[in-house]
């Protein structure tokens, strides 16, 4: 199968200078909609940050993630340290203890290190995808309604109302160009891409059957993700401003025998996951599936739905991985790589713990994971449970418990600026944003 060339491994796409440009340097890079990766997947003390795979909400038909995850936005030297394999948990969960989904709206107030901002309403169905543009000063959000809107950072109010042509799944923001995955019918999904400041699309060709879940992005290469199992590839021709499809995984080809929820890229790796729980690991540069880690959320012995894999995350070297199941698992990079295998096939960790009586903390499924840094640069996660009305945060690589942010039910889209705005979209088609004290 063919390589992807792109040479010493993907970098952040680049800002203000055209789309899909590199953009190297060392860190921290978010990115609010599954599509994010950094150039440090390499051993010992030459990790650097994580990239945020968040925006990834909704299941049966509707996706959130991405998350576009997607305003790239780097943060110099953030995080815990890098060095050495990291000890994952340990630490006591405070305030904000799960309980079992289902019994009612959990009420808790704000951290002390984050303020609430705004409430935006204007979408009639769930927020499916979000992003923020920090020097255009606006938010991208998708939804069920067939609508895409822009919102003023600062006040709050929608700029620009766009027809997006069908119910929107996934979004990605690279330069001045939104790419957005959306499903016209249950058997026709196609990746739109916008050019903001020109106020033209295109569609590209070869497309899905069903809904786009999931984009991602790493070099000139465009990654989609589909309900129909599949993932294609483009290659974007600065010289023509125009995307030639290239390859198409399959399962005949090594591929997901069900629908890819999410993707990430990360150093020479493509991360990719499905309903039945798998994930996958592709080589970038030979093109073909290195590692399969089956049903990694969920039953072992039968695939359920229980196990549906909503968000991927690199960290430091590391993959999290979150899932309908209520988990999020910690998977380490091989102390010594093997010609087929990247990750070990065990997780390191997975959050929340068994206790020594062997009972666990119960959260309601995953919808949405993103990842960011607060205001002291210290890595955060952000996880939105199904029947809660909270987003949960936890601090890398201990799971420290950083509270809990309220009174937003089954958020299906979240992006994240580092050290700056918290932006979530939920079910009811309602965009709250905080911001790091």
């Amino acid at each position: 199968m063919a390589s992807m060339d792109t040479g010493d491994g993907p970098s952040r796409s680049g800002r203000g200078a055209g789309q899909w440009q590199n953009n190297r340097g060392s860190g921290y890079n978010s990115y609010n909609n599954s599509n994010a990766y950094n150039n440090n997947r390499g051993r010992g003390s030459n990790r650097g940050g994580y990239n945020s795979a968040g925006n990834r909400g909704g299941y049966n038909n509707n996706y959130s993630q991405s998350g576009y995850n997607t305003s790239g936005y780097s943060n110099q030297g953030y995080g815990p340290g890098a060095g050495g394999r990291q000890a994952w948990g340990g630490r006591g969960r405070g305030r904000g203890r799960g309980r079992a989904a289902g019994r009612g709206p959990l009420q808790y107030p704000d951290p002390e290190d984050i303020k609430f901002l705004k409430v935006m309403k204007g979408h009639t169905k769930k927020v499916a995808a979000i992003t923020i543009n920090p020097e255009a000063q606006q938010i991208y959000t998708g939804s069920a309604d067939k609508t895409l809107r822009i919102w003023h950072m600062e006040t709050g109010q929608c700029i620009q109302t766009i027809d997006a042509g069908g119910e929107v799944d996934s979004m990605l923001l690279s330069g001045k160009m939104l790419l957005v995955g959306l499903h016209c019918s249950p058997e026709e999904g196609m990746v739109r891409a916008w050019h903001i400041e020109q106020g033209t699309d295109l569609v590209l060709p070869g497309r899905h059957r069903g809904a786009v879940l999931c984009l991602a992005q790493a070099a000139q290469y465009l990654f989609s993700g589909g309900q129909d199992t599949t993932i294609k590839i483009w290659s974007f021709d600065a010289a023509t401003q125009a995307f030639q499809p290239l390859i198409e995984f399959t399962h005949a080809n090594g591929g997901h025998d069900s629908a890819v929820q999410c993707l990430t890229v990360e150093q020479h790796y493509l991360y990719s996951a499905d309903w039945h729980g798998n994930i996958k690991v592709w080589s970038m540069q030979h093109g073909q599936c290195m590692q399969t880690l089956p049903h990694a959320h969920g039953p072992s012995s039968q695939p359920t739905y229980a196990g549906l894999v909503m968000g991927l995350l690199p960290y430091q070297g590391y993959l999290l991985s979150c899932a309908l199941d209520g988990s999020v698992k910690i998977w380490a990079p091989m102390e010594t790589p093997q010609p087929n295998s990247v990750l070990e096939t065990i997780p390191n960790y997975s959050h929340p713990p068994s206790s020594e009586n062997g009972q666990k903390e119960e959260y309601g499924g995953i919808l949405a994971m993103c990842g960011t840094s607060d205001s002291k640069q210290s890595a955060v996660v952000l996880t939105s449970h199904s029947q809660e009305n909270i987003i949960r945060m936890h601090g890398l690589p201990d799971f420290e418990d950083r509270g809990q942010l309220s009174a937003i039910k089954d958020a299906r889209a979240l992006a994240a600026l580092p050290g700056g705005m918290i932006a979530v979209g939920d079910a009811a088609g309602t965009v709250k944003t905080w911001q790091w004290r």
